[in-house]
């Protein structure tokens, strides 16, 4: 059905409201959006319209699905990395693929902690997006919805997403680590002691062995300073 304001149909009209009120700043990236009986309260149109233009944004990237099937999607970070991005693919789609084979064998979330030996509170987790189980209870998970290692598969990409991701963070966490020093003011030029003999104004030698071959400091405005000790003075002949 189409409405009369622009021509728009109606899921496009829910969807631009939606667009302008993450312009704003009203909704906020990893903020959830509305759900689409909330959207369906607030418009006036049908939930299934609502959910067609919650679709539309998450395909235009706008929006992320949530962590499990009925999670409301949330509003896309486009500052995430690329792990960041991975590891929440990973989480939905393993506790999407749970739920999907669960209701695929016919059985219950109390029937399927019976048969994995777990509460229902970590079933209910599993497909939720809590997806803080052990490979133990994915394996057993897998083999009583006769998944044929699928879950399995999906758990080792979900595993390895988080390795990458926690690597990252390890290598974020080490450069924020990095000590800078204030960079000091321009000293003057040195004025030499002209009453000095060469020898008594010269600064003492540096062993060659002991000192670096070069000193590099880092300042707070983001330069670089590389400082080199100074030689040991020719022997006069």
């Amino acid at each position: 059905m189409t409405a009369a304001n622009g021509g728009l149909p109606k899921y496009l009209r829910v969807a631009a409201a939606i667009r302008r009120q993450i312009a704003d700043g009203t909704l906020r990236p990893g903020q959830p959006a509305p759900s689409g009986a909330e959207l369906s309260r607030a418009t006036g149109f049908s939930t299934l319209t609502c959910r067609k233009a919650l679709r539309t944004l998450i395909a235009d990237g706008l929006l992320v699905p949530g962590p499990s099937q009925n999670a409301r999607p949330r509003v896309a970070d486009p500052r995430a990395r690329g792990d960041e991005r991975d590891l929440a693919d990973s989480t939905r789609a393993l506790s999407a693929g749970l739920a999907a084979a669960r209701r695929a064998a016919g059985l219950t979330q109390v029937e399927l902690a019976a048969l994995a030996r777990v509460s229902v509170t970590t079933v209910g987790h599993a497909e939720t997006g809590r997806t803080w189980q052990s490979r133990r209870f994915w394996e057993r998970a897998d083999t009583a919805l006769g998944a044929s290692g699928a879950l399995l598969r999906l758990h080792d990409v979900y595993r390895a997403a988080g390795a990458a991701h926690q690597e990252q963070r390890s290598h974020s966490d080490a450069a924020e680590r990095t000590v800078a020093l204030p960079r000091p003011a321009a000293a003057p030029p040195a004025v030499a002691d002209e009453s000095a003999s060469p020898d008594e104004s010269a600064p003492p030698a540096v062993p060659a062995q002991a000192a670096p071959s070069r000193i590099m400091i880092v300042w707070t405005d983001g330069t670089v300073t590389t400082v080199h000790p100074p030689r040991a003075r020719e022997p006069r002949g």
